[in-house]
């Protein structure tokens, strides 16, 4: 019995841009700190207008929780795209979890070049940054035109085109 074993041709790694916070430990330290400075504001907000500490301190929290989601989602998350011979297949990377999250056949795909507003349907997200400075995959999925964008570099790009134009 033979069985077909994938083979890779490219495979890169996303990250988000590192622009202020340039090591994790200031990162850590600095969300360590505004921790403090919620309880601390929270007691003042509650001492000088009057309202119970409890909900500002709950109005607090839930910002500072949307502030570490924001963080979480635009610094510690990665992507990893893997280009087979007969498919693409993103992963999402935190830490040392990886989570697929989108796997595209090379012969459904009708397209690949600079994103551009089309009809085709998003699927989630696999990019850092702005939509329209990434890499469009488009794709054909039950019928519906769908697009994948990529923080794809020059290499990754080339070699998509190359393996989508050699399946037809």
């Amino acid at each position: 019995m033979e069985r077909n074993v994938p083979h890779i041709l490219h495979t890169e790694r996303c990250e988000p841009k590192r622009r202020f916070i340039r090591s994790d430990g200031a990162l850590y330290v600095i969300l360590l700190l505004g921790t403090f400075g919620v309880i601390v504001l929270s007691r003042v907000i509650a001492y000088y207008s009057g309202v119970n500490t409890l909900y500002a301190q709950i109005g607090l929290y839930a910002v500072l929780l949307g502030t570490g989601y924001w963080i979480y989602r635009a610094r510690l998350v990665d992507y990893l795209y893997e280009l087979y011979d007969y498919e693409l297949r993103v992963v999402q990377v935190v830490g040392k979890k990886q989570k697929p999250l989108r796997s595209v056949s090379l012969e459904t795909v009708t397209e690949v070049g600079p994103y551009r507003k089309s009809d085709a349907k998003p699927t989630v997200r696999t990019y850092h940054g702005a939509r329209e400075k990434t890499t469009a995959v488009w794709f054909t999925e039950n019928g519906e035109q769908r697009v994948l964008c990529l923080c794809a570099s020059e290499a990754l790009q080339k070699k998509l085109s190359e393996a989508t134009h050699a399946e037809k």
